[in-house]
């Protein structure tokens, strides 16, 4: 061993090369036993920015399952990818270009996405890198890449054949910012100021004669946040048991400023505790609007576009932005008196999680996966996982059960995956393209026929919208797995069939309904079979208040700046410092007590080697044995059964806070102490023995300083005369040897 101080600056750096330029964790290119294969389908994260906290926490825990079951027998798939086909690349582009991706043909601006991203990803690699991650390097994707783009067609297709997709032009959740429809589990709900408007609406009666009378006319009062979708107001309805308004339905009701007239209708939807009881309801502000439209056969009135202006159902309000629509028609009904009342609230809005705006529902002609004919199907093969910790299964459950619409899966933007299908320009017949052609661009590629099957025209119209990008990243097990269309055999097979199902989906649980729901349902639906074995759910990390970081709030710590003044492996230590799922707030603590075990391991190393010169000294005879080395083996023995079970469990905070304080108390504190005053054989084996066992069960943990302490006290004796135990599994690298028994 080097003498002085550990030094991890110059440690960690020179290990993470060395790790990716030999390629140490590098899954073998020849077949390998599907008995013995960990497989981890990891999550590929979306190019959008830098490295934050999350991602080095996440990053870290998968890095300790791939350690540890790599060392405990399994030849061990752990592959890297990027997101970069969605709308956040695409915002990210436009926000680094300071440019628009309307004001450019499709491809072009695509272009521009993959040279922004480019840059980004090559940093994310230094970055992730930079941790220690054992990641195969040699087994990389993006999800924008030809080979995932065909893999994302071949989805798209096989559920067209299966009847699982179709196309609708229908009401759909639309975001103005991003000018494009999204699904339901891209909103989010968020806590904003707004006010309740209390209007005066005029009930339309007429006389014996049939003619209307203005001057009988009575009026009542509806509360809305939203004045401004007055124009597209089609009816009010009342809840048939409110005895105070039921006398309304059947009548109609003038719209203030605009003047149309609209049907008073019961329906048990109302709620009567909002408000004046009485609902308005506008084409579209929310899911009840879209329900009510449906069942009522009522009209369409559409006041607000796709970029969240006025249209012309708004008449002199036409062309301005909805929100200052809402403040001018605010003030026209007060000069009109028919604002009785204005008063400040808080409520919840929907909201892009994309980009924060409130949503809108439009009615648009989109793609739609099938999925509520489903949800209990959906909700058995959840079950059939094993889920880490169990209680996240209550929130997939929760989503599941919450499902309002089929998944929307089109969406109107320039960069992403663009879909397989022409239209006829005569009949709109769906033209799909062939799966042996794929991936296609209708843009820029020919139908696969000439002219159309069921009517016979001979032109065609492309479909110029893109896939959305959780339609491709819930492919990532098949991704890994090389699943492709077999022309010849004319089946679905895999590459690499070995791999799946996968052992591990690792993933926060911010995402449960994301991307381990969508992924559930496309490999469920392409292969009959649930695509994980176990899914491990983290939680967030948080400030030293437990407070969320945010940028806005100012707590927000940067990766760079603990990475600058902390080991890289004070950081692992610090990560394994929580029960998997749970949020946690980032402590300076933590990192400084795994700085204190770094020091601990490196010191109590160098005095092993000094009291125990040969790295494998031969096993003595047992009568040579003392009863404390009798000891010290035995619960080592205890001990590793413990930290193997929890680790298997992903209790990694159980096992490391058990693990450091066998290792500094009972090894250090007691034997080693007491080993000083001894020069024997029993002794020196009792010593290296431990030592070698301590390594590996640290590894997973601390990589760095124990690959150092491995190679210099370990790794260059494999091969020489010395003894080597049988059972010590000794190699090159302390993460390729094996796990102690």
């Amino acid at each position: 061993m080097p003498s002085g101080e550990y030094d991890p600056d110059a440690v960690e750096p020179r290990w993470q090369r060395r790790w990716v330029d030999e390629e140490t964790y590098a899954y073998p290119d020849d077949p390998v036993d599907p008995n013995t294969v960990f497989s981890i389908d990891t999550p590929p994260p979306t190019v959008s920015g830098s490295l934050h906290m999350g991602h080095l926490y996440g990053f870290t825990l998968q890095d300790f399952v791939a350690r540890f079951e790599r060392m405990n027998g399994g030849t061990t798939f752990f592959p890297f990818g990027y997101d970069d086909n969605g709308i956040a690349s695409e915002r990210l582009t436009e926000g680094e270009l300071d440019i628009r991706h309307q004001d450019f043909e499709r491809r072009e601006f695509q272009a521009k996405c993959r040279e922004v991203c480019a840059e980004y990803e090559e940093q994310f690699t230094e970055n992730v890198q930079s941790l220690g991650v054992s990641v195969d390097w040699d087994h990389t994707y993006q999800t924008i890449e030809p080979r995932v783009q065909r893999v994302s067609q071949l989805s798209f297709v096989d559920l067209y054949d299966q009847g699982r997709e179709y196309r609708e032009k229908a009401p759909a959740i639309w975001c103005p910012e991003c000018e494009t429809a999204i699904s339901q589990v891209e909103t989010e709900d968020d806590e904003q100021d707004s006010h309740f408007h209390d209007i005066s609406f005029p009930i339309v009666r007429d006389d014996a004669t049939g003619v209307e009378d203005a001057d009988t006319a009575e009026t009542f009062t509806i509360s809305t946040t939203r004045p401004e979708l007055l124009p597209a107001c089609v009816a009010v309805f009342v809840h048939p048991d409110d005895e105070e308004n039921r006398y309304l339905v059947g009548e109609s009701a003038e719209v203030p400023l605009f003047g149309h007239e609209v049907p008073i209708i019961a329906d048990e939807r109302v709620d009567m505790e909002t408000g004046s009881g009485i609902v308005m309801c506008c084409t579209f502000g929310d899911q009840n609007d879209i329900e009510w439209y449906q069942v009522h056969d009522l009209d369409l009135r559409v006041a607000i576009d796709e970029s969240g202006h006025m249209t012309a159902v708004a008449e002199e309000y036409e062309g301005m932005h909805s929100g200052e629509a809402r403040e001018t028609i605010v003030a026209d009904l007060d000069d009109a008196g028919a604002l009785e009342e204005r008063r400040a609230i808080t409520h919840t809005v929907n909201v892009h999680e994309r980009c924060g705006t409130s949503v809108e529902f439009l009615v648009t002609e989109q793609w739609y996966i099938e999925m509520l004919d489903k949800t209990d199907e959906y909700l058995d093969i959840g079950r059939e996982m094993e889920w880490s910790p169990e209680k996240m299964f209550t929130r997939y459950e929760h989503w599941v059960e919450g499902l309002q619409w089929d998944w929307l899966i089109s969406r109107q933007r320039s960069s992403g995956i663009p879909f397989p299908v022409w239209y006829c320009a005569e009949c709109d017949e769906e033209i799909i393209a062939e799966k042996a052609d794929l991936p296609v661009d209708p843009l820029s590629d020919d139908p696969p026929v000439d002219a159309c099957p069921a009517c016979g025209h001979e032109a065609f119209e492309p479909e110029d919208d893109v896939l959305d990008t959780w339609a491709t990243s819930s492919l990532t097990p098949l991704i890994n797995a090389g699943w492709d269309w077999d022309e010849e055999a004319e089946e679905f097979t895999m590459e690499h069939p070995e791999l799946y199902r996968f052992d591990l989906r690792p993933q926060g649980h911010d995402i449960i309904s994301f991307w381990l729901f969508h992924t559930l349902v496309k490999c469920y639906e392409h292969t009959d079979e649930v695509p994980f074995e176990e899914t491990m759910i983290n939680g967030h990390v948080l400030d030293e208040n437990r407070e969320k970081m945010s940028k806005s709030v100012g707590n927000v710590v940067e990766p760079e700046t603990v990475l600058e003044e902390f080991p890289v492996d004070a950081t692992r230590y610090w990560a394994a410092g929580t029960a998997v799922g749970d949020d946690f707030p980032f402590k300076q603590k933590d990192l400084r007590a795994g700085e204190k075990l770094i020091r601990k391991l490196w010191n109590a190393s160098k005095l092993v080697e000094s009291l125990a010169p040969e790295p494998f000294p031969a096993e003595p005879a047992d009568e040579d044995f003392r009863e404390l080395d009798r000891w010290l083996l035995a619960e080592l023995d205890d001990e590793i059964e413990r930290i193997t079970d929890l680790l298997g469990n992903r209790e990694f905070s159980k096992a490391r806070d058990g693990l450091r304080s066998f290792f500094w108390n009972t090894f250090c504190d007691d034997y080693l102490e007491i080993a000083k005053q001894r020069d024997d054989d029993a002794a020196a084996y009792t010593l290296r023995t431990a030592h070698r066992r301590f390594l590996k069960l640290f590894a997973p943990l601390l990589a760095h300083v124990t690959e150092e302490l491995w190679h210099d006290m370990y790794a260059d004796a494999v091969g020489s005369a010395a003894v080597v135990d049988a059972a010590d599994g000794a190699s090159d690298s302390v993460h390729l040897a094996d796990w102690p028994d």
